[in-house]
């Protein structure tokens, strides 16, 4: 068995679902572009919280796929919470996100970290 840990990202274009070894190696990378028209920058608030409602039962059961069999044992859930780490730092979008990552860290008993969006990026890019 190959502990793990899960995480959540619902940003402004894609929702994402992925899955980690101990080492930071990418086991499984679920993602769903959201429809963002071509020269748009994302899209409304109220539209991307749509799209990831829709987007991530979808996810949850690539995810419930790739974990059935028990051969990953996940340790923790990452979730991003806000998009960058200050004070007052909000997008509905990610109320997404933390609802899913929360209800999956409820239903296995896992811890749920919050993180923002923006250290996704530069934990990524390390």
């Amino acid at each position: 068995m190959t502990d793990c840990y899960v995480g959540f990202d619902t940003s402004n274009y894609t929702t994402s679902i992925a899955v980690c070894d101990r080492e930071g190696r990418v086991i499984a990378n679920l993602k769903k572009p959201l429809p963002v028209k071509a020269g748009q920058k994302g899209l409304r608030q109220s539209d991307a919280v749509f799209e990831h409602v829709r987007n991530l039962p979808l996810l949850l059961e690539e995810l419930r796929l790739l974990l059935r069999d028990g051969t990953y044992r996940p340790l923790a859930v990452g979730v991003s919470a806000t998009p960058r780490d200050a004070e007052g730092s909000y997008m509905p979008c990610f109320l997404s996100g933390i609802s899913a990552a929360s209800a999956f860290a409820t239903a296995n008993d896992l811890p749920l970290l919050r993180f923002s969006h923006q250290n996704g990026h530069v934990m990524a890019a390390l």
